[in-house]
Parts: structure tokens; C-alpha cells; sequence
């Protein structure tokens, strides 16, 4: 939790826009990187749907650690 609070964002969008596996596996989430290699970025809907699930997870994981 602490390594993904520590994560920057615009990197973790920009990997989730041009490169969706990546973006998870950067923020430590690898089975979520396989199941969206294996689905085929989500049946496409991946580009809408992976950065904001990816900054959803870093910032619950900021206030987690704040709290």
C-alpha cells in the first residue's frame, strides 16, 4: 500500500492511456495487468476505463496512508 501511495500519477496515466498492462503492473496490481492483457484491454474500453481506476487506486491508497 505504501509503494502504491509513493507512485506518481501522470506517469501511471500516461501508461494507462498508450499502454494499459503496464500501468497496473507499475502501480503493483499484476493480476489485474494479465486479466487486461488476456481481455484485450478490457474488450477496448480499457482506454476510458484504466486511468481512472489506476488514479482511483493510488489516491485511496494516499488517503489509507494518511489516515
Amino acid at each position: 500500500m505504501k509503494n502504491r501511495a509513493n507512485k506518481s500519477i501522470p506517469v501511471a496515466l500516461l501508461l494507462a492511456v498508450f499502454l494499459s498492462p503496464l500501468a497496473y503492473h507499475y502501480i503493483g496490481k499484476r493480476k489485474l495487468a494479465v486479466v487486461n492483457l488476456f481481455t484485450l484491454n478490457y474488450l477496448l474500453l480499457g482506454i476510458i476505463v484504466v486511468p481512472i481506476h489506476v488514479v482511483k487506486l493510488i489516491t485511496d491508497a494516499r488517503s489509507e496512508l494518511h489516515a
